[in-house]
């Protein structure tokens, strides 16, 4: 039997620059995200969802929590939902890495299979680890979730990453909040964008919520939240938009739905986001006892 500390090499992977999805039957709320990139550069932004990653060659870097993370080969990144990060290689043979998108609510019932005691809401102690278990894990939870295994099998090694999560790299969720309290106008705002993301509402008009002048609710969000409202309206809308392709609408009518200009302007916005466009992010669909990809 092999020794769990020992990560499992990563597969051949095709040359260049791609990013594929992958969805399977019977874990509703998991993603895997394969990637390498080249010149791609995330802008900062944050997901309604954990990222679990491995990173398997080349090297990369991302901005989290005002630092640069240097994500070398067998280290792993832990991005919380909301957690404002960025993301790029730096190598000139790319970044190649895997990530589990663990959706809260799946995060949820996971921990809950561990008979752990404490909040749900739960938030990773460093962006970045060096930790050679969940490495390991991680890498045989990917290969399981890339050929056609049994449902038990692929549940079984996911309850093995989330386990070695909680024993080593979770924290309460409030105690990252409760080191720079968030501003209760900053809250109010954010509130209103998950509800109506999609409308095309004035700075007055928030300004007039957050009972501030409007100069001083830009500066402050942004102090608060890492970037401006504008932008923060394009990255909630960016989830609702995954979440409607997800259950199968059409891409025009996602960009109608959550109040993007035209179809055009999604396309930009989803790609810089997730790497790829949202017809192809639409294009994975699981069919019972398989994954897709």
């Amino acid at each position: 039997m092999k020794d769990e500390n020992q990560c499992l090499p990563y597969e051949k992977m095709r040359t260049g620059e791609f990013a594929q999805y992958s969805r399977c039957f019977g874990l509703d709320g998991l993603e895997v995200m394969s990637a390498r990139w080249m010149e791609h550069s995330f802008a900062p932004h944050m997901h309604d969802f954990y990222a679990v990653s491995l990173n398997y060659g080349g090297r990369g870097a991302f901005d989290c929590r005002r630092e640069l993370r240097d994500a070398a080969p067998g280290t792993c990144n832990l991005i919380a939902p909301g957690e404002l990060h960025t993301g790029h290689a730096t190598s000139a043979d790319g970044w190649t890495y895997r990530n589990l998108y663990v959706e809260t609510t799946l995060m949820t019932v996971l921990l809950r299979s561990l008979d752990r005691q404490g909040p749900s809401d739960v938030r990773f102690k460093f962006p970045l680890v060096r930790d050679t278990v969940l490495a390991a894990r991680l890498a045989h939870v990917f290969a399981s979730l890339a050929e056609s295994n049994s449902q038990l099998q692929n549940e079984s090694l996911l309850l093995s990453v989330v386990a070695r999560l909680a024993t080593d790299h979770l924290v309460p969720g409030h105690s990252l909040r409760d080191a720079g309290r968030e501003h209760a106008a900053v809250r109010r705002v954010k509130d209103w964008f998950e509800a109506h993301s999609e409308q095309n509402v004035s700075v007055h008009s928030l300004a007039d919520l957050a009972g501030l002048s409007p100069y001083y609710l830009v500066r402050v969000f942004h102090k608060h939240v890492g970037i401006p409202p504008h932008k923060y309206q394009t990255i909630v809308r960016i989830h609702q938009a995954r979440k409607l392709l997800r259950s199968g609408a059409a891409v025009s009518e996602v960009a109608y739905r959550t109040g993007f200009c035209d179809q055009s302007h999604l396309n930009r916005c989803f790609k810089r986001t997730l790497g790829i466009t949202p017809g192809k992010y639409a294009s994975f669909s699981p069919r019972a006892g398989e994954c897709t990809s």
